[in-house]
């Protein structure tokens, strides 16, 4: 199960809404966050620095390294019942791998590791992006609903039909988050996310209830 979050407009809080997702998910399937947006900060957030991160994992994945499993055991986070690889430090790192690189690391996660679910937060500098979601087999698209927001929303959604990537659009999942003001901050907030308003709100969407 590869769910896919992304969102062509900004301050969706899709990056709250996807740890939040996984951290619920976790809490019965063995699940994985990987951040495949260009600026994460996630660093920043937690106050802390990470030797290794996905730009390392990305590295094995283009010499196609059969103990990479093994690597990204080594190196991932537990936050919540959540397990995330660090987020790459360079857009580069996200800009420049290709899609075959992608999809071979995630099958490598699906075939040769214990995860269950992946979560795939996806950002725009991703190249060849509407192949990735084509792989997700769900897709959750935050959404606002201001003028420019729907005109960007629809703008997407004409892409995808002129590219003829239908099956994207039929996985697609609009989400419209009610704004939460966050109490905490740091690893307090992060650890929180699943017991916040947010985290209801994420149950919601699970049993079928906000339709978007």
């Amino acid at each position: 199960r590869v769910i896919g979050v992304y969102s062509p407009i900004g301050r969706t809080q899709k990056t709250s809404f996807a740890l939040t997702l996984g951290q619920i998910l976790g809490r019965e399937h063995a699940a994985l966050y990987l951040n495949l947006e260009s600026y994460s900060g996630f660093e920043q957030l937690l106050e802390t620095h990470f030797d290794q991160s996905l730009s390392d994992i990305l590295y094995y994945a283009r010499q196609e390294n059969s103990g990479i499993v093994y690597k990204i055991a080594g190196m991932v986070q537990t936050i919540q019942n959540l397990d995330f690889l660090p987020p790459v430090l360079f857009p580069m790192d996200i800009q420049t791998t290709k899609y075959e690189e992608w999809i071979w690391l995630f099958r490598q996660l699906e075939q040769n590791s214990n995860y269950e679910i992946l979560i795939l937060d996806l950002g725009d500098g991703v190249a060849d992006l509407y192949q990735i979601l084509d792989y997700c087999t769900e897709i959750y698209v935050p959404v606002r609903q201001d003028l420019m927001s729907m005109a960007k929303i629809e703008q997407f959604e004409n892409a995808l039909q002129m590219w003829d990537s239908l099956s994207v659009l039929e996985k697609m999942k609009k989400i419209r988050i009610p704004f939460y003001a966050a109490g905490k901050s740091g690893r307090d907030w992060l650890e929180g996310l699943a017991w916040s308003e947010l985290g209801d709100y994420v149950r919601k969407v699970l049993r079928g209830e906000d339709t978007g």
